[in-house]
């Protein structure tokens, strides 16, 4: 089954053009994500699990009206455990958001470096919230980012991912 199978816009799929077909963990993931479902899957290191909930999350951000869009502080939260992981999340978003017309704000927010950048990234809000959650902690509490109004958020580790979608 191909990546065209999917409800994916022809930007997304141009960003997939590389790969020769989605794993098992894409195939079963990917819908049910698309469609607005909870899910709870598990799979091997490089085995395309950050693919998986980046490409539905970016449809449905891109197909998302732009009021619901712009008057959110946050609209995707994606937690991770460490730094190096939020870096690889943020590159997998940037690089499947390269062919879309508006391109979403994506802020890394981690510990271990300071905070007034990522504080200042996060004015005006942002589509992507990449963070790991001392830090996520941190910025509510010097009220730099809400959680509350997130639209769709995302909890992967290295052999779990959970998503939580408020539509």
């Amino acid at each position: 089954m191909p990546f065209s199978s999917f409800a994916l816009t022809e930007p997304l799929l141009r960003a997939v053009s590389h790969y020769p077909e989605p794993t098992r963990v894409q195939l079963e993931s990917i819908p049910v994500i698309l469609a607005g479902g909870d899910l709870l899957a598990t799979a091997q290191t490089g085995s395309g699990k950050t693919m998986a909930f980046i490409l539905p999350l970016l449809q449905r951000w891109t197909s998302a009206s732009e009021k619901l869009k712009r008057n959110r502080p946050l609209n995707i939260l994606i937690l991770v455990p460490t730094r190096e992981l939020a870096a690889q999340v943020r590159t997998v978003v940037q690089e499947c958001a390269a062919h879309l017309d508006e391109r979403p704000k994506v802020v890394s927010a981690v510990g271990g470096v300071s905070i007034n950048p990522q504080m200042m990234a996060l004015r005006g809000g942002a589509d992507f919230v990449v963070a790991t959650p001392g830090r996520l902690l941190d910025l509510v509490k010097r009220n730099a980012s809400r959680i509350a109004p997130c639209s769709s958020s995302t909890r992967p580790t290295d052999s779990l991912i959970s998503v939580s979608p408020k539509s």
